[in-house]
């Protein structure tokens, strides 16, 4: 059992690490003037055209976690699922709270503006939903 938690958690910081390192390459460095599908963009609100209080976004965020981590303890989530959604979670967190916003860059046709935290999200979600229709359908 501690074995699998020390996992999540450094497959976590891993995922962080990742997402801060993109974010300080392609947004800091401004290496996306020379990559088409990289625009910066500050994200106040939860998706380009959806404003919303910042207290709400934390309430929801701190939330979120709080359910990651109960989901995770009672087995729900495997070590990739948790790792997913914490980091993305997480990061994006900590940008609203140091920053007021969250760093976007990655911009792909007329999708809207997002990072690697929002693609790891996604990603953690795609992946339970995936499980559980297919855990359905066995049914």
């Amino acid at each position: 059992m501690k074995k699998r938690r020390l996992i999540a958690v450094l497959f976590t910081l891993l995922l962080i690490w990742i997402d801060q390192l993109t974010k300080y390459f392609f947004y800091n460095q401004e290496i996306w003037s020379q990559i088409f599908f990289l625009e910066p963009l500050l994200n106040d609100g939860i998706s380009r055209w959806m404003s919303m209080p910042m207290v709400v976004i934390l309430c929801v965020s701190i939330v979120c976690i709080w359910l990651f981590i109960y989901l995770f303890h009672k087995k729900y989530l495997t070590v990739l699922d948790f790792a997913l959604l914490m980091a993305g979670t997480m990061w994006n967190l900590i940008d609203r709270i140091y920053l007021g916003w969250v760093r976007d860059f990655l911009s792909f046709w007329s999708f809207p503006v997002f990072n690697v935290a929002d693609a790891f999200l996604t990603c953690g979600v795609a992946r339970i939903c995936i499980k559980e229709i297919f855990h359905l359908q066995n049914k």
